[in-house]
């Protein structure tokens, strides 16, 4: 076993092939070590936002969709202003007038009923993104284990086939010595 994995009997070559695939390796996983965190970090802000979304608690939903519910309210209070000062006095401006904080709360009940699918659809792409992520690490580190093993084994493989090689000629030498 210790030929297997210390190296015992490789040739130069094989130990400078060894040696690289461990270098790529060391690399990869350097590079791993880093950017990985990084993505998973860079995902947790985007999740917990349509996680809220998806918890179906309406003060979480209000809460996590309040810029866009400012702003749908901002845009509600400038066009009533702007009503109120330009459109001439009558039934039809009262009329509009009035029908304006409900339109505005229709706007808003439709943002949040929509909250929960964007949500559910949020959730489900960023948990197969880290599930990717995952897959990825795990791939590339048993895939560069398996290939350095299998190395390794035909190295050793080699080796015996040699040292047989080697034993039938030495004992052909030895009966052609003794044979006369």
């Amino acid at each position: 076993m210790s030929g297997l994995f210390g190296g015992g009997g490789q040739t130069g070559a094989e130990k400078k092939l060894t040696g690289a695939e461990t270098q790529a390796v060391q690399f990869g996983l350097g590079q791993a070590e880093g950017t990985l965190p990084q993505a998973t970090t860079a995902l947790q802000g985007p999740l917990k936002f349509f996680q809220a979304l998806l918890s179906g608690d309406r003060s979480t939903i209000m809460s996590a969709l309040s810029p866009e519910i400012s702003s749908l309210t901002s845009q509600y209070a400038t066009a009533s202003k702007t009503q109120q000062e330009f459109a001439p006095r009558g039934g039809g401006r009262a009329a509009s007038l009035e029908e304006k904080p409900y339109a505005e709360a229709g706007t808003i009940e439709q943002l949040i009923q929509g909250a929960q699918e964007t949500g559910a659809e949020g959730v489900s792409s960023i948990a197969s993104m880290l599930g990717q992520l995952g897959l990825g690490e795990l791939g590339v580190s048993s895939s560069t284990a398996a290939n350095t093993v299998s190395q390794l084994q035909t190295s050793q493989q080699n080796q015996q086939q040699q040292q047989a090689a080697a034993g039938s000629a030495i004992g052909g030498l030895v009966a052609l010595l003794a044979g006369l």
